[in-house]
């Protein structure tokens, strides 16, 4: 095997990990979101109802919004579906998107890096607390946040290095007036 066939079998088991771990991260986040709707509608429900109010449902929504909000926020990066300034992409010059791309990602790595630290500081001193109505110990609702910002972390930063190996992600605008129906006159 040559060195490009091993560099091309490596990314070919990148791309099925990442894969694998963006399934996993969604599935999460259709799990939490489900989780939402039906304790939202749950409550709903117990208003109109002459029975007491289940008190749990508020809390595990709440959870649940934290973690579909962090479990999804590392493949936001990767699928480029974060906020960012693509007014940058229609500058001519390739360098320039290249670098600012870059460095707008390190800022995100460097940012969940930060959040990575928070989230093991969290799941370290609140692990005697426990939640005012499930009693679950607070340490277990950040968990997913730990893993959120961990993916977000090692994604944004393997991204970085991708843009400045290979340069810039370019937005593909054709494709997207396509998809709305617009022609091009």
């Amino acid at each position: 095997m040559s060195d490009s066939d091993a560099a091309r079998a490596g990314r070919g088991g990148w791309r099925r990990f990442v894969t694998v771990i963006t399934g996993i991260e969604i599935g999460i986040g259709v799990v939490a979101l489900v989780v939402i709707l039906g304790a939202v509608f749950l409550q709903a429900v117990q208003r109109y109802l002459p029975v007491e109010s289940a008190a749990w449902t508020g809390e595990i929504a709440r959870f649940a919004l934290i973690w579909l909000t962090f479990a999804t926020m590392g493949v936001l990066v990767t699928t480029r579906g974060h906020i960012a300034l693509e007014i940058v992409d229609s500058i001519p010059r390739r360098q320039v998107v290249r670098w600012v791309q870059v460095f707008a990602l390190v800022v995100v790595a460097a940012t969940g890096a930060g959040l990575v630290y928070e989230a093991v500081a969290l799941l370290q001193s609140q692990q005697i607390v426990k939640s005012p109505v499930l009693r679950m110990p607070m340490s277990l609702v950040y968990v997913p946040v730990l893993v959120g910002v961990v993916s977000t972390t090692v994604r944004s930063t393997v991204a970085a290095v991708l843009i400045a190996r290979n340069g810039p992600l370019m937005p593909d605008y054709d494709n997207d007036a396509d998809a709305a129906g617009v022609t091009a006159a």
